[in-house]
């Protein structure tokens, strides 16, 4: 090895062990925060506390203490961690839908049967996201619901729970936008209520006794009723 090529080495390995030093730090971070998502979930707020997240995530003691030293400010990440993990789904929930309403043309909207085809489709569309949402995000949702039952808490996770309230309700209010142009956010607020209750109340029974057809039912009827089909 040369003279000149020596110290140029030597400079990459020393960024190289900077960046899995650092890497290693936001990895063993974004652990202590997915195990406070999932002791949140079953200990609620006063039951998460540093040694429960410890324990859980299987690390020391003191590195949840490192990382966060305060336990308010570990559960305001958590729930920050867990709603962005819920607006990214969001962003997709009715993604299909959209581009088969930008497939029909205005005029044909107008048309009943036109109509009644897309909300079979858009209601079926949204069944499935929702029932899956309930098998794979339980934790997330109970999570969301827990964020949305503690807001007086802090004035910071209120603050938050109203910021995710209105990133989940924009998909549903673009969709209210295509058949109400006089007050799609009350459509859309209503849809967001809606499909969150089916899914909480989904949670409260076991895997093995849930179905999709009550959320099927609700999901075509509120879709028909949006976009003024006789149910």
């Amino acid at each position: 090895m040369s003279v000149v090529q020596a110290p140029l080495v030597k400079n990459i390995n020393t960024r190289d062990t900077t960046v899995q030093r650092r890497s290693k730090g936001e990895r063993t971070r974004e652990k202590i925060l997915l195990a406070a998502i999932d002791i949140l979930a079953i200990n609620g707020i006063k039951g998460t506390t540093h040694r429960a997240i410890a324990s859980y995530a299987e690390i020391q003691l003191s590195l949840t203490t490192y990382y966060f030293k305060d336990i308010r400010e570990l559960v305001q990440q958590a729930f920050q961690l867990n709603s962005e993990h819920l607006k990214a789904r969001t962003s997709t929930i009715l993604y299909k839908a959209f581009i088969s309403l930008e497939d029909i043309d205005k005029a044909s909207l107008k048309k009943v049967a036109v109509r009644s085809e897309l909300c079979d489709n858009l209601a079926e569309m949204t069944s499935q996201y929702l029932f899956e949402n309930i098998k794979n995000e339980s934790v997330s949702l109970v999570v969301e619901q827990l964020m949305f039952t503690a807001v007086q808490v802090s004035p910071e996770l209120k603050k938050l729970a109203q910021e995710h309230e209105k990133s989940q309700l924009m998909p549903f209010t673009k969709l209210a936008k295509y058949f109400n142009k006089k007050d799609p956010d009350v459509d859309a607020q209503m849809m967001r209520t809606i499909f969150s209750q089916l899914q909480y109340s989904q949670l409260a029974i076991t895997p093995s006794e849930r179905s999709i057809e009550p959320i099927q039912k609700t999901t075509r009827k509120l879709m028909g009723w949006i976009m003024g089909l006789k149910n």
